[in-house]
């Protein structure tokens, strides 16, 4: 498991009560729905398997959901579960977008299975729309397509005071998901970004554009590389401009003449691009609700339409994403996404635990801390805690400032040794700045070759020798 999804496991840990977990939830960007699922068995276990427990009751109810309740064919369902997001990024990764993708196949069978009853759809909307901004984007755009269904049909399925009672429990829901992910006075914009600072760029617009056109259908890495999650077009926009055309020429292709089904996609489409463009460029997880919303257009043509088979270009988008799954599969035996674990089982096999921990690039230290139920002093914030919260007190921070602040840690530490950790090799400069103030300096331990980049850790002992210079005092 990596920072993503232990941070969200100890924030429930220091969160005692409800209203501090919604106090922590506003620091986060997300609405309260994976957090509330965390906080209930929270409250009863410290170790972190109960994040991949949740995460397999959510993933075995995915696959009988889709297996048991679709329309598809057996060898479509198949077909279908085989695919990147079923095989990885939703079900593998214990985050919330596995309760999305949930939701959305939950939605789907009651969607079509009792049409003429929409409070429950209402309610299963509004929950997506708790998991997170891509589930508000992508609840607004199955609304979008159940109401141009409901209209092309013409003849009504329920009264008017049954569809007012759905409409009011979806914006109850909704508005109250909007509420919790409400960013706090005092949150961090140091790792996302400010929002709007690139709002007049039409190349960052075209950019975000393509993002949620082409990596949802095209969701890993070229084999060519050593990697395989998270791809990126940055610096390639006339490379993947083709892509672009082709997939949305058989997205008209596969749904043509069913314009509710057209509306779900472009709706999601266009909103996830201003997302991109606007507040944050977002990964392949954000990308994946027009994977979904394409998987939602078939699911609702299929029951509407028992044919034979699909249009063709379906089957292709949904074979790509089953190659991908399988590129995803060998690269994660090739190498761990993460070296969280592995970090914290080599400081407590080396009985370096009792050592202050202090580490450079916060969101990625806190899991090697959650890891061992230890705090890390985080030299961003010169703050130390058990968990990232994303508060301004991190923003004032550059790379220049690592060795007073590091400095500033070995007096917190009354001048102890420190286990300090990098997720890159030191740089020479970075070891000309230590030196400068004092510090002798021992490498321990390397874990490199992680698929997060990120997730990879370097360890070294910093001992100050000698006291500071006068510029530093």
């Amino acid at each position: 498991m990596w920072r993503d999804e232990l941070n969200a496991l100890a924030i429930t840990w220091a969160s005692p009560t409800i209203p501090s977990l919604f106090w922590h939830i506003h620091h986060e960007g997300h609405p309260w729905l994976w957090y509330m699922i965390l906080w209930i068995p929270s409250r009863f276990t410290q170790s972190v398997l109960v994040l991949k427990f949740v995460q397999a009751i959510v993933s075995t109810a995915i696959i009988l959901v889709v297996a048991l309740g679709s329309p598809f064919r057996l060898w479509e369902k198949a077909l279908i579960l085989a695919g990147y997001f079923f095989v990885f990024e939703y079900t593998v990764i214990s985050r919330m977008y596995g309760v999305m993708l949930l939701l959305l196949v939950l939605y789907l069978c009651r969607r079509n299975q009792h049409p003429g009853r929409p409070i429950v759809c209402a309610v299963l909307l509004g929950l997506m729309a708790s998991v997170d901004t891509i589930g508000i984007i992508l609840s607004l755009a199955l609304l979008l397509e159940y109401a141009a269904a409901l209209y092309r049909r013409g003849k009504p399925l329920f009264t008017r005071r049954t569809g007012a009672t759905a409409a009011l429990v979806y914006t109850a829901i909704t508005g109250f998901a909007i509420w919790t992910a409400k960013p706090a006075k005092d949150v961090s914009w140091r790792t996302t970004g400010r929002p709007f600072k690139d709002a007049r760029s039409l190349s960052h617009l075209y950019n975000a554009f393509l993002r949620y056109t082409v990596l949802p259908f095209l969701p890993v890495k070229s084999p060519r590389s050593h990697f395989f999650w998270n791809p990126d077009i940055h610096g390639e926009l006339l490379r993947f401009t083709f892509p672009m055309l082709i997939i949305l020429g058989l997205l008209w292709w596969i749904f043509r003449g069913r314009w509710n089904l057209l509306l779900l996609l472009a709706s999601t489409i266009v909103a996830g691009t201003l997302l991109g463009h606007l507040i944050y460029p977002g990964s392949e997880r954000h990308f994946g609700i027009v994977f979904l919303a394409f998987l939602a257009g078939l699911w609702i043509m299929r029951a509407e339409s028992p044919t034979p088979l699909l249009p063709w270009p379906a089957y292709a988008l949904l074979a790509i994403s089953a190659a991908s799954s399988i590129w995803a599969l060998i690269g994660s035996w090739k190498h761990p996404f993460s070296y969280d674990k592995a970090a914290a089982n080599w400081i407590v096999q080396n009985h370096l635990q009792q050592m202050p921990f202090v580490a450079e690039e916060d969101t990625s230290a806190v899991s090697v801390a959650e890891y061992m139920h230890r705090p890390v002093y985080m030299i961003e914030c010169s703050c130390v805690d058990t968990y990232l919260l994303f508060s301004s007190r991190r923003d004032n921070y550059t790379d220049a400032d690592a060795p007073a602040r590091i400095l500033q840690a070995a007096h917190y530490y009354h001048n102890r040794p420190l286990l300090f950790m990098l997720v890159h090799p030191m740089k020479p400069a970075e070891a000309a700045g230590l030196e400068h103030e004092g510090f002798t300096i021992a490498p321990l331990a390397s874990f490199h070759d992680a698929e997060e980049i990120a997730e990879n850790f370097y360890f070294y002992r910093l001992t100050l020798q000698s006291p500071p210079s006068a510029t530093t005092q």
